[in-house]
């Protein structure tokens, strides 16, 4: 008898914070689509990182990586990017083996373009701005 283990691969929206991109806009003016763009150069090399550092001998820096990670997420707004960095730190900090792997997954996938349901610019529970699409 065979038997199979079904892999499932959510797609997941990347949702950025509408009011933290209304104020990197004030801050930087006609620069800030710029220092935006700078930023998530910088995160997408920090996720090539993660995907190296992501076996239990190389942790320590993973820890480093996924706290600067998250600090570039939440810069820009980058929620969902940003509480994902988050999960991995909390499951380093409790030496959780099987939460990491799952949680390091999903930070994974929501760094590949293909198996995410896309970027939304999204209403928060303290706006009263609509969800767009980005």
């Amino acid at each position: 008898m065979t038997q199979t283990i079904a892999t499932l691969r959510p797609a997941e929206t990347v949702a950025f914070d509408h009011a933290k991109l209304a104020s990197i806009c004030d801050q930087y003016g006609p620069r800030a689509e710029a220092y935006i763009a700078d930023v998530l150069t910088e995160i997408e090399g920090t996720l090539r990182d993660v995907r190296l550092q992501a076996r239990p001998d190389r942790h320590g820096e993973l820890t480093h990586t996924c706290a600067d990670l998250a600090d570039m997420a939440a810069s820009i707004g980058m929620d969902t990017l940003h509480r994902a960095a988050y999960a991995v730190l909390d499951c380093l900090a409790r030496r959780d083996s099987a939460a990491l792997t799952a949680c390091l997954d999903r930070l994974v996938r929501l760094s590949d373009a293909d198996s995410i349901g896309g970027w939304v610019v999204g209403q928060t529970e303290h706006d009263g701005f609509p969800d767009t699409v980005a």
